[in-house]
């Protein structure tokens, strides 16, 4: 099995969030989230706001099969508004903003005033998940509880199998694309004919 961060690259829809520098934030809030630096953030700017960000491709792992994947986020409590910071993600598809899970405001909690890391446990995909659900990922972040956060960082690792790539060269010059075994064995179970 290998995994695959998939971070925000687009920002549908959001609240009330400022950045850092105190300025109103609109369709760039993915941008300070998943820029890997935690001097940059985001942060509700009134209570219970919510925001959604779709996340980049898995870059041509067509024919995986994706087994689970967490949700990672890096914030903060932010001011002095509420005793604690928490907020729940739904994490869905094109067809439902849940259809993938939801990670609950019992998960992402902290006290801290200095930047926590919390990661979901795993959650299974079931079913059939081709890339293209995948490709299609949403989460909608929604603060709770009247408290103020600062996002630093929100990212999914996605858990997956790797499609069989079968023995990539052509044999006694027959092209690999139309070889399906080699003295009984599938292609896709062969790394090497006669030490080639």
């Amino acid at each position: 099995m290998a995994t695959v961060i998939l971070r925000p690259n687009n920002t549908p829809s959001v609240g009330a969030f400022k950045d850092e520098s105190d300025s109103v934030i609109t369709s760039t809030l993915h941008a300070k989230i998943s820029d890997e630096d935690n001097s940059t953030y985001v942060y509700n700017s009134s209570a219970n706001q919510t925001f959604a960000v779709r996340v980049n491709d898995t870059s041509g792992l067509s024919g995986a099969t994706f087994n689970s994947f967490v949700v990672t986020a890096i914030f903060q409590k932010h001011g002095g508004r509420g005793a604690n910071a928490k907020f729940q993600v739904d994490i869905g598809d094109n067809s439902s903003t849940t259809a993938f899970g939801t990670v609950a405001n019992t998960v992402f909690v902290t006290t801290n005033s200095s930047p926590t890391t919390i990661h979901s446990t795993a959650i299974n995909f079931g079913g059939s998940v081709s890339s293209g659900d995948i490709d299609d990922m949403a989460l909608t972040v929604s603060n709770t509880d009247g408290t103020q956060v600062r996002f630093f960082e929100l990212a999914v690792t996605v858990d997956f199998t790797a499609a069989a790539s079968g023995y990539g060269n052509a044999v006694n010059g027959v092209a690999s694309a139309n070889i399906g075994k080699v003295d009984g064995v599938e292609t896709a179970n062969i790394e090497k004919v006669i030490g080639v």
